[in-house]
């Protein structure tokens, strides 16, 4: 019983509740403390856990793979640098190397147009023009004959007028081209002294004195003999004034003289006027 507002107890009789009710009571009461299984809350807060804690493991797994494989990539690229330098260093060398190559074939390729230029040329002149350019010194030739040295001893000399003197002897015994140490006899050359050297074509030359002769060796030979050229080389060889010395060279090149000294002029016919016979 409760009391009253006066404080007296309230004596009022209350309802009896019927077993039905009780029932319903505490049914109600215990589906709402007991709403989940117990095993939920046994199994439930473990699984959730261990789902934290896999996510944490995983995610950590990954950003250390990444780091790893930054890691790597760097020292790789570290590491490669000094390759890719010996390898940019190679590719220039090649490039330079390929340059060169290139430089010498055009070389080539210039000197071959200039023969065939030049062999064109000879296939248009007539055998009388190239005899005349061969023997004015006009055309580099090649041929056999005689290779003939004269050489001073110490204390003795050679004039210029011996020198012109053997090659007048050649060209008398028949020789198609003359070279006095590599400088070729052409039209117009001259051998002579001057200041104490030995010119021609205007080049200085010493001793020892090599004439490289292209024609008949016998005939050559014969004419120096029979005009006394040979005899008197001879003769101061024999004094030990020099050394004179005369052989058979076979496949000689004797170049072109220089261009002013081989100048060709030809004749030709005079315009004859009107009326005339």
């Amino acid at each position: 019983m409760r009391p009253d507002r006066s404080g007296a107890p309230d004596r009022t009789p209350r309802p009896e509740r019927t077993p039905y009710s009780r029932e319903a009571t505490g049914l109600l009461d215990q589906i709402a403390e007991r709403a989940l299984d117990d095993d939920y809350y046994v199994v439930r807060p473990g699984r959730y856990s261990r789902s934290r804690g896999l996510n944490t493991a995983a995610t950590a797994l990954v950003l250390t793979l990444f780091t790893l494989m930054v890691t790597i990539t760097a020292v790789q690229y570290y590491q490669d640098r000094p390759s890719r330098s010996e390898t940019r260093d190679a590719l220039l060398a090649d490039i330079e190397q390929g340059q060169d190559l290139q430089d010498d074939l055009q070389l080539q390729v210039t000197a071959l147009e200039t023969e065939v230029a030049s062999l064109q040329g000879d296939l248009e002149k007539t055998p009388a023009e190239i005899a005349d350019e061969i023997a004015a010194g006009a055309t580099p030739v090649r041929g056999d004959g005689l290779r003939i040295t004269i050489d001073p001893a110490d204390g003795s000399a050679v004039g210029d007028g011996e020198l012109r003197a053997m090659v007048n002897e050649l060209w008398i015994g028949g020789a198609e081209a003359i070279a006095v140490n590599g400088q070729r006899w052409g039209a117009l050359t001259s051998l002579r002294a001057a200041g104490g050297a030995i010119t021609i074509n205007f080049s200085s030359i010493g001793a020892p004195y090599v004439f490289s002769v292209i024609g008949d060796r016998d005939a050559i030979r014969e004419r120096l003999e029979t005009s006394g050229e040979d005899g008197y080389w001879k003769r101061r060889q024999n004094q030990d004034e020099l050394t004179y010395a005369v052989v058979d060279a076979d496949d000689q090149v004797l170049p072109a003289a220089p261009g002013h000294r081989t100048t060709i002029t030809r004749a030709t016919p005079a315009p004859t006027e009107e009326g005339t016979s």
